[in-house]
């Protein structure tokens, strides 16, 4: 099937309550994300939390970033300002996180480097739907259980859930950093593109198979048409661009803003902007990359010896 580019604005995608046992609100806009690798699953979405959200100290068997657009993100090893974003590796503690203040941001979670499969976030809820219609209870992002015998179980919601759905502890991957990487845009200059004039980029970091970079469309700026050698998420958070025949406007309410998601080996369409335009990418080569692990190896051809010096 051929490789894919979609495009929406954020306005055209509905807002739900979420939560697997949090405390308190969050709110999310969740984008459509085919990745083109059977089984490999990713989720990017728009965030709401108000205040009085809460989640305990704790750890992952997925990689994550977090984008905030608004407000800060209140996480211990991991707190982010509004125009900055985080990576949350697997098996690397962080938290507790507790909203002070509302705050709005972007999200991806993904199968990290080790390669354990990804549970999205409804595959989550209905094993705590699950979970509940057992007799157990959600409360302040711990999942409790009394058992028979009296004894009490209480571990983190989350990892309730996925432990649920495979049918197994959790084997956490050995960390591969002491804790979350923080990346602050302000410290980054603008690189400008060695083959594109008028676009310039901030390369805020790079972690085995993915990355985050800020792009920045001058106004008048054209990117011609190619074909993408590695998966991208783009979101339009300032400005506006034209692509498909059609404006396309930055944002980052639940109104306004831009999504684009470029599947690995596809074709682009030329992108201009009359305005400018400011672009929060994730780079995802690590799509390609398993895609790649996959493909049957090519088959070795062997040819005939010849003895040198013979005549026929």
């Amino acid at each position: 099937m051929k490789p894919t580019v979609t495009i929406m604005s954020v306005s055209e995608i509905e807002l739900v309550q979420a939560g697997i046992g949090r405390e308190g609100s969050m709110a999310v806009k969740q984008f459509p994300l085919d990745t083109g690798v059977p089984g490999v699953q990713l989720e990017f979405s728009w965030n709401s939390y108000d205040k009085g959200y809460a989640t305990p100290r704790h750890k992952h068997t997925f990689d994550q970033y977090r984008y905030a657009l608004s407000g800060q993100r209140m996480i211990v090893d991991g707190f982010v300002e509004e125009g900055e974003c985080a990576f949350y590796p697997e098996g690397v503690y962080y938290g507790p996180q507790m909203q002070e203040e509302a705050t709005v941001g972007l999200g991806l979670q993904f199968q990290g480097l080790t390669g354990l499969p990804y549970l999205t976030h409804v595959q989550l809820r209905n094993a705590r739907k699950s979970l509940s219609a057992l007799g157990g209870t959600f409360k302040d992002g711990v999942y409790t259980k009394v058992l028979p015998d009296g004894r009490k179980i209480n571990k983190d919601s989350h990892a309730a859930c996925v432990e649920y759905l495979t049918g197994e502890k959790i084997d956490f991957p050995q960390g591969r950093f002491e804790k979350p990487i923080v990346m602050k845009p302000t410290g980054h200059p603008w690189i400008s593109d060695r083959k594109v004039e008028g676009v310039e980029h901030k390369r805020l970091g790079t972690f085995g198979g993915s990355g985050i970079r800020l792009m920045k469309l001058e106004p008048g700026a054209k990117i011609p048409a190619r074909t993408e050698e590695d998966a991208e998420i783009r979101y339009l958070i300032e400005g506006s661009i034209t692509y498909g025949g059609k404006t396309w406007k930055g944002g980052k309410t639940k109104d306004e803003g831009t999504y684009m998601f470029v599947q690995a080996g596809a074709d682009v369409g030329e992108i201009t902007s009359q305005t400018g335009g400011v672009f929060y990418v994730v780079e995802l080569s690590m799509l390609a990359d398993i895609a790649a692990k996959r493909a049957p190896a090519p088959a070795l051809v062997r040819s005939e010896p010849t003895l040198a010096g013979v005549d026929s």
